[in-house]
């Protein structure tokens, strides 16, 4: 969905009058909201990693209008547009989701915290088990369940463990990058 918004914002990105800036501007607000809508509730593995990752990319492209036999590398695309791929690391989904974490296990229904958490009734199945909700937390955070449940019951505290969670993806995706 966010690919045809995309494409059905071409007479946006062909007009020479205005910026690259407000262009971006314009695909953060009409295009991302469609990619990242529902993202507090995604598991998020490598290859969903990898697939946002490269929708960036191709929102970019499509804005600098690169076709893909010009074989630009991926890393060239930012730096002609001075930002950062932060689809996937800064606020559009890692923020959301931490912050819906927290927020939701501060409220009083159980089911969503039940369900949040990966507590199921019965049996596990055989095998390696699955990343689930809760292991992208901690895996954000670098805390263990009990430290998580502690912080996220004072929310500012929470809020500023948020940040540095957020910034510190960051650092580690521009340096992966």
């Amino acid at each position: 969905m966010a690919k045809k918004r995309m494409q059905d914002l071409v007479n946006i990105w062909k007009d020479k009058t205005i910026t690259l800036q407000l262009k971006i501007k314009i695909m953060k607000t009409l295009v991302w909201t469609v990619m990242t809508y529902g993202a507090e509730g995604w598991t998020i593995k490598k290859k969903q990693e990898k697939k946002i990752n490269s929708a960036e990319m191709w929102f970019y492209r499509r804005l600098l209008r690169i076709s893909w036999r010009e074989r630009r590398t991926d890393q060239s695309i930012p730096e002609e547009l001075n930002e950062e791929c932060k689809l996937l690391n800064y606020m559009y989904i890692k923020k959301r989701k931490l912050t819906f974490f927290g927020h939701t296990c501060r409220s009083k229904c159980t089911l969503m915290k039940n369900i949040l958490q990966g507590r199921m009734e019965g049996k596990r199945q055989r095998g390696r088990p699955r990343i689930n909700y809760f292991d992208n937390i901690k895996s954000w955070t670098q805390m263990t369940t009990r430290e998580i449940y502690d912080v996220i019951l004072e929310r500012d505290v929470w809020r500023q463990m948020v940040h540095e969670a957020v910034r510190a993806a960051n650092v580690l995706g521009s340096d992966a990058g």
